[in-house]
């Protein structure tokens, strides 16, 4: 059994459960402007069928693996490089010298552990966008509590099966370890088993919002779901729709 954190070892794998349909949800906000910044941009899940559109993409993603798949991808869709850029990069320190009018996180900003992580995240993507430029993103707001190793989907392949199991538990400090299992079935015989861990930060609405205008942003509309309808108290997704106003220091 193979240990990790994060995807490195089930980059492969991400794109076969990772079912969110928020394509339409950020290609209205990129259809606008006609290129976007991706921020944790992970295997293109988004950024490719984007730039099939005819938008231009400039991708920033810290994993390594996360990364090789989506130049895999690549590969298979060349005609697609004169509209994608990918580069190495986290969210509170990657540096491209230039603005861009959009900027979206999709599955990243829980990954911002702290308030000091998640307002150094937001600042530098305020560096990062023209003014009046637009921030999009989402979050998880659902109950967080310990939760034992379940079933969380099951992809049937030509000779067998992937399956996905997923735990929760509660750390010190607003933080949860979410581990992910998956297991490869060929004819019925368990293969390969990968077990991967990462940490998400605990958060809410209210302390977004208060970090957003310390980052420069006011907070133009929210949706409790990919199909922008109002975000209503107790939805489990937030997504946040802001506006840059104020340029923020370098330092």
């Amino acid at each position: 059994m193979q240990k990790q954190t994060g995807y490195e070892n089930s980059a492969h794998l991400y794109d076969l459960f990772d079912r969110k349909e928020n394509i339409d949800f950020f290609s209205h906000y990129a259809a606008k402007v006609g290129e976007i910044l991706d921020i944790g941009a992970g295997t293109g899940r988004i950024a490719i069928p984007l730039a099939r559109r005819g938008l231009k993409v400039h991708c920033v993603e810290p994993s390594q693996a996360m990364r090789s798949e989506f130049e895999r991808k690549l590969q298979a869709e060349p005609q697609l490089r004169a509209l994608i850029t990918v580069v190495s990069g986290e969210a509170r320190s990657f540096n491209l010298g230039r603005t861009f009018p959009a900027a979206l996180l999709s599955g990243s900003f829980d990954h911002l552990l702290d308030e000091d992580e998640r307002l150094s995240a937001l600042r530098n993507i305020n560096r990062h966008l023209s003014m009046r430029g637009v921030l999009v993103f989402d979050l998880f707001l659902g109950l967080m509590k310990d939760a034992p190793l379940s079933p969380a989907g099951v992809v049937y392949t030509a000779d067998g099966e992937i399956r996905r199991l997923v735990s929760g538990r509660m750390l010190p400090g607003q933080r949860k370890e979410t581990c992910l299992v998956f297991e490869v079935y060929k004819k019925g015989e368990l293969v390969e088993r990968i077990e991967e861990r990462s940490l998400v930060g605990i958060t809410d609405r209210e302390a977004v919002h208060g970090l957003l205008k310390q980052a420069g942003f006011d907070v133009q509309g929210e949706w409790g779901d990919y199909d922008f309808k109002p975000y209503q108290a107790g939805d489990s997704l937030l997504n946040v729709e802001a506006i840059k106003t104020d340029d923020v220091p370098n330092n």
